[in-house]
């Protein structure tokens, strides 16, 4: 029996940064809402959970799944926590082996876009966290 998509998908991503040191990504959720969009393409490169910094957004593997979200605590030198911006709960702590690399670009319609923690984001990603709808209308106007 063949593993879902999702897990092909999040082993190919991994096989790629471990070979290449570099791979992109279409983002899919809404979990970092608004400086990562479903349809942003992102880059990553590899990082080990020491040269991650708070603030930082990665991508990590967890039961065959693939999750993009911003550290915001260091536990350790090889424990991070995340969380998505609009997600009102941290995740479970991620081990450094869990780690697949740093997202260090992002484009939006073919343009760079800065996918940095601005005043503006942190005060939308809080409403959001908040208010589906607003996260919802948000997407709708957006995309017009």
């Amino acid at each position: 029996m063949m593993p879902p998509a999702s897990v092909l998908r999040t082993e190919l991503a991994a096989q790629v940064l471990r070979g290449f040191g570099r791979a992109r990504i279409r983002v899919q959720g809404t979990s970092m809402l608004p400086s990562l969009r479903p349809g942003d393409e992102i880059e990553l490169q590899s990082a080990s959970a020491h040269e991650i910094q708070i603030g930082d957004v990665i991508a990590y593997r967890r039961a065959g799944r693939l999750f993009v979200h911003r550290v915001i605590r260091k536990n350790s030198p090889r424990e991070l926590v995340t969380r998505g911006d609009t997600l009102p709960q941290p995740d479970a702590p991620i081990c450094e082996s869990e780690v697949l690399g740093l997202v260090s670009a992002v484009q939006r319609d073919r343009k760079s876009v800065n996918f940095h923690n601005s005043f503006a984001q942190r005060s939308a990603a809080a409403l959001f966290r908040c208010s589906q709808l607003c996260a919802a209308l948000f997407l709708k106007v957006a995309t017009l």
